[in-house]
């Protein structure tokens, strides 16, 4: 047996010991992983429904054309998001297990329910966002107490969409086909008014 198939036999060994070793040590906390990736999946959708609703909305003024979940945005909650969150809840366990060991605290549980807790809230947020007056009255209630999301999908402030007095694209080009439309108007009637002088 050569030096290289010996090498790749032995960091089998090392990596085969390495995965049963990590298994065995974090197997309590694959249900907690579990619940946490299931509540940040959620809380995603539930960002995309919500851009789905301001879409449909304001379709002039949203930044995307239409609503989907974007390779960067979903991109990020699996690179970012999920292993961030699933590394405090391995390390809560650590700490629990090995530093508060005689304290008899749930860090690990404590930890993933502020996680879950965390997630639901921007879910009920992502819910109760550019909700419309048939809606539930549930969801209007839930707003007034509850962060809007809605100006995240727009290139202004929501607060200046709000205000009348602002002036926006659209009134400026109404307001130029209006002033087409009357100098047409007046030049038809200059038109009528001169006499023929063919005559």
């Amino acid at each position: 047996m050569n030096i290289v198939n010996l090498i790749w036999k032995y960091a089998c060994y090392i990596l085969g010991a390495c995965t049963g070793w990590l298994i065995a040590e974090f197997e309590p906390t694959f249900p907690l992983l579990t619940v946490a990736i299931l509540f940040i999946l959620f809380d995603a959708y539930t960002a995309w429904d919500l851009n789905k609703r301001v879409h449909a909305k304001y379709p002039t003024k949203t930044k995307r054309r239409q609503a989907k979940f974007t390779s960067f945005a979903f991109g990020k909650v699996i690179r970012v998001t999920i292993p961030k969150r699933l590394c405090v809840i391995l390390l809560a366990y650590l700490a629990e297990k090995y530093v508060c060991a005689h304290w008899e605290l749930p860090l690990s549980y404590i930890l993933t329910g502020a996680i879950c807790f965390e997630q639901a809230l921007s879910m009920l947020e992502n819910e109760s966002s550019c909700r419309d007056e048939r809606d539930s009255k549930f969801w209007r209630v839930l707003h007034k107490v509850l962060i809007d999301k809605t100006e995240r999908h727009f290139d202004v402030n929501l607060e200046e969409l709000k205000h009348t007095d602002k002036v926006t694209e659209e009134q400026v080009e109404a307001a130029r086909e209006i002033l087409l439309k009357y100098e047409k108007m007046r030049k038809e009637a200059a038109k009528e008014a001169t006499p023929d002088t063919e005559e």
